[in-house]
């Protein structure tokens, strides 16, 4: 399929066949997905992989039980790496000033970039046949993460994906996205006609949720968010963060 159909067949894949992904391809997904734009050059991301199987199981154990985790032939952890520019800097006789690593565009700029280099490792290795899942829940536990995989000051995990053969054939409903002209809009922001756009997208997920579970899901999109916004979102970030040297002066 062309680029365009593949990124509109998009699915989180969470259950793996039991078959290998040669190293030789993850090397490849990886730099593929180096070669996505990166501002300033800065390329402030590292990427592990997490082969030793008691690391995953102690992410799952005190991080995030998420049995996906488990099952998945490739696990790799994208974390923003601002401590590599402060080696950059010694190797030129010069050192990096503390107000680079504080600065909140700094912080911004280097998680967006490890994002984006993110997704091109996802369309890479879905062009192979592969699927994937962000694993954001390893923000539930930051610093244990940043313990098991000994991560330096200025370095942070931003999520982690699995990677592998999908189990299925694939051939369920990509799930529907909001409409397109509630989130592209022409020369300024606005939302006259958005509600009842989003209104009829509620019960186009309704219906699909229903249809999906066999009746046992019966939620509209709204409703999901409104309960997602009512829970405390990992209040503990900003302190481990600091403590990695990320002010967000």
């Amino acid at each position: 399929m062309n680029v365009l159909e593949l990124l509109q067949k998009h699915q989180s894949i969470r259950k793996f066949k039991e078959e290998p992904v040669s190293a030789e391809l993850v090397r490849d997904i990886i730099i593929s997905a180096q070669h996505a734009s990166t501002s300033e050059f800065i390329q402030t991301y590292t990427v592990i992989n997490i082969t030793d199987r008691s690391i995953t199981e102690a992410i799952y154990n005190e991080v995030t039980a998420q049995k996906t985790i488990l099952g998945a032939p490739v696990f790799l952890m994208f974390c923003v790496d601002v401590n590599r520019l402060h080696l950059a800097c010694r190797m030129n006789d010069r050192e990096a000033p503390d107000s680079y690593l504080e600065a909140t565009e700094t912080f911004l700029m280097a998680s967006v970039d490890t994002a984006i280099m993110a997704q091109n490792a996802v369309v890479a290795a879905e062009s192979e046949g592969l699927g994937c899942t962000y694993i954001g829940g390893i923000r539930s536990n930051m610093k244990k993460v940043i313990e098991l995989l000994k991560l330096p000051r200025g370095v942070y995990p931003l999520f982690g994906m699995v990677m592998g053969y999908p189990l299925a054939a694939g051939d369920e409903k990509a799930k529907p996205r909001l409409p397109l002209e509630v989130v592209y809009k022409e020369n300024e922001y606005q939302t006259a006609g958005d509600e009842e756009l989003i209104r009829e997208y509620d019960e186009v997920i309704r219906n699909y949720y229903i249809e999906r579970t066999g009746g046992q899901r019966n939620e509209t999109w709204t409703q999901q968010m409104s309960d997602f916004v009512a829970k405390p979102q990992r209040p503990g970030l900003k302190a481990v963060l600091q403590e990695q040297g990320f002010a967000l002066k």
